[in-house]
């Protein structure tokens, strides 16, 4: 399917040439010589990515941006603004309304096509693991799976683990399934230095070393509770059992299998292309949500530096830093190892 693209320029021969260069890449492109016939295309064509000048008549592209907000499925198309000003008060300004990137004119049309192409693939992998949590969601919620998922669990032997226990280290054998009664765990990996990188947390109710068992292999990272936790230990052959021998439970752990390697993917996409600010946002977002929090204000749940700064992958001083910036524009609270999202939808739609 043909990417769409938007293209919103005043100028009409810098908007023709735009146009031009990305029809002879393989794009679909619409284009608008002010602000608010552009809006009408979006409107009309939901593109898959918009390029906007900033300064223009009726509408400039700060409004633009905010317009699109209150288009249906347009919150989360790339936007990239196109201006002829370098003062670093626009780009702050274009980046705290929700700017993916910019372009100084005059630029080079290999750089432009460039960030295109990189813009939709990250929509594309985005779009991919959000489709791979609906498809997810719908056999969670299927009276079969959980009837049959529910008899693998029952009736085995309770660990219990107190905060910082170890579940299992990295190298070791794999011999149980494990399925978390109640409490949190986290699993990481650590470096030659004794860099800590949080991979995943997993909570009640979840499921954890079904990958290590069905590559018959020793577990690849370490697991740790980071709060009091009660976990089921459900033996190898038990395990292989109930996946040969029920249907149910097999399509389970496919989809779980499928929905770890998208989140993989994701994280690595959010390392490689999101600032430090929007990686502390995210995080915070993440184990808001591991706390079985939904998405409104005034939540709280503990949460340490160290911890923000494993998922995130940037250094605890970065974090302190970015966790003041998001304190003094009033998105989040903190205090006593606790944290407080103020306002979730800002912090949801943080950029840079």
């Amino acid at each position: 399917m043909t990417n769409t693209i938007l293209i919103i320029d005043d100028n009409v021969e810098v908007c023709g040439n735009i146009s031009e260069l990305l029809k002879l890449a393989g794009y679909q492109t619409f284009t608008a010589q002010n602000g608010k016939s552009g809006l009408q295309l979006a409107h009309e064509h939901k593109p898959n990515l918009i390029l906007c000048d900033i300064v223009m008549p009726e509408l400039d592209g700060y409004g633009v941006l905010r317009a699109l907000d209150n288009i249906p499925d347009m919150e989360h198309v790339p936007f990239i603004f196109m201006t002829g000003k370098s003062d670093k008060s626009d780009f702050r300004r274009g980046m705290d309304l929700g700017a993916d990137d910019y372009f100084m004119k005059p630029f080079n049309g290999d750089d432009l096509l460039k960030v295109v192409a990189t813009r939709l693939k990250k929509k594309g992998a985005i779009q991919s693991v959000e489709n791979h949590e609906q498809q997810w969601n719908k056999l969670l919620h299927s009276p079969k799976s959980s009837n049959s998922i529910n008899s693998l669990q029952e009736h085995r032997t309770i660990k219990k683990l107190r905060k910082k226990d170890m579940l299992f280290m990295e190298g070791d054998s794999c011999n149980f399934l494990h399925f978390i009664i109640s409490g949190k765990i986290k699993i990481f990996k650590s470096n030659d230095f004794g860099k800590e990188f949080i991979i995943n947390i997993y909570k009640n109710g979840d499921f954890l070393g079904h990958i290590s068992l069905l590559e018959n292999s020793k577990h690849k990272e370490s697991a740790m509770a980071i709060e009091n936790t009660e976990v089921a230990l459900i033996p190898r052959e038990d395990f292989f059992q109930a996946l040969y021998s029920n249907q149910e439970v097999a399509m389970k752990f496919i989809k779980l299998m499928s929905k770890d390697y998208a989140e993989a993917e994701d994280k690595l996409l959010k390392l490689a292309y999101d600032s430090a600010r929007k990686r502390v946002a995210e995080a915070i977002l993440y184990v808001s949500k591991k706390h079985n929090h939904s998405d409104s204000d005034n939540v709280s749940f503990s949460i340490d530096r160290e911890n923000i700064s494993s998922l995130s992958g940037i250094s605890p001083e970065s974090v302190s830093r970015n966790l003041s910036d998001l304190r003094e524009e009033g998105l989040i609270e903190t205090g006593n190892g606790t944290l407080k999202i103020l306002n979730v939808k800002k912090l949801m739609t943080i950029k840079n």
